[in-house]
């Protein structure tokens, strides 16, 4: 009796499935099964279209995977595009990455990128990013350093909350605003310097930062939001300012050691 090739084919991936154990991830299998003759794995990357000429980067599939390099070029169904953007979530809850290099090409990360990527410690983002999303960051609770692109103008909510083991941050010259519970949480945050472009300290946007000692607020700053350094318990604040020169929300100090105005009504 013949048998069908399309039946036979499907019963040998039939019986591949039934001896592989639910606890592998399906997409390591699959890369290391149609790898190369060099045991070289296909890119774990999925991408997603945007012009003619650009992709962004949409998706991980090997969620274990520890280090991951982005092209800067991407090739899809035979065509080459640049990468310029990384989705949201992208990464998020990829527990195991604890490196990524990002090519020079990508002016944008989406909101919830890097979520919940717990194991990545370092991160270089390039100059040519313009754009880091709300939650970009939040739970990267093992990230220890992180350097903003000076063409970034705002920190959105969220975008560092939860980075426990966070200790140097340098805010650009170009940021107006941080946002809501921007750094929240950062509990080893020894120090920050607030550049006199800025604005606006939204709601709860240091709020818990335990670590932080002194920090000086510029003139530029005439908006305090609600609990925004609340539960700072070493932090002595300086605002250059007045009282009646800047809108402090309710809370806004609470728990702090001290809070100094220099500039009297």
């Amino acid at each position: 009796m013949k048998i069908n090739p399309k039946i036979k084919a499907y019963a040998i991936i039939a019986l591949i499935a039934l001896l592989i154990p639910i606890s592998i991830n399906w997409f390591t299998f699959l890369a290391h099964f149609f790898s190369d003759g060099n045991d070289t794995p296909v890119n774990p990357l999925e991408y997603k279209i945007l012009t003619d000429s650009t992709a962004a980067v949409s998706n991980c599939l090997l969620l274990e995977t520890d280090t991951i390099s982005i092209p800067e070029k991407a090739h899809i169904k035979g065509n080459e595009y640049t990468v310029t953007k990384i989705e949201k979530k992208a990464f998020s809850y990829c527990r195991r990455l604890t490196n990524i290099e990002i090519p020079k090409s990508v002016t944008s990360i989406g909101y919830s990128a890097f979520e919940n990527c717990s194991n990545l410690t370092n991160i270089d983002i390039p100059v040519s990013v313009t754009n880091i999303g709300y939650s970009a960051f939040k739970n990267c609770s093992n990230l220890t350093n992180i350097n903003i692109p000076a063409n970034v103008t705002s920190i959105e909510e969220g975008t560092f909350n939860g980075c426990f083991q966070l200790n140097n941050v340098e805010i650009p010259a170009s940021v107006t605003k941080i946002g809501y519970s921007a750094f929240s949480n950062c509990s080893r945050l020894k120090s920050i310097k607030i550049p006199t472009s800025i604005e606006k300290i939204e709601d709860s946007a240091f709020r818990n930062c335990s670590g932080l000692k002194n920090i000086e607020i510029p003139e530029s700053v005439i908006n305090i939001g609600y609990s925004a350094f609340a539960g700072c318990s070493n932090l002595n604040v300086v605002i250059n300012n007045s009282k009646d020169d800047v809108v402090v929300g309710e809370d806004a100090f609470k728990g702090c050691k001290s809070v100094r105005y220099t500039k009297n009504p």
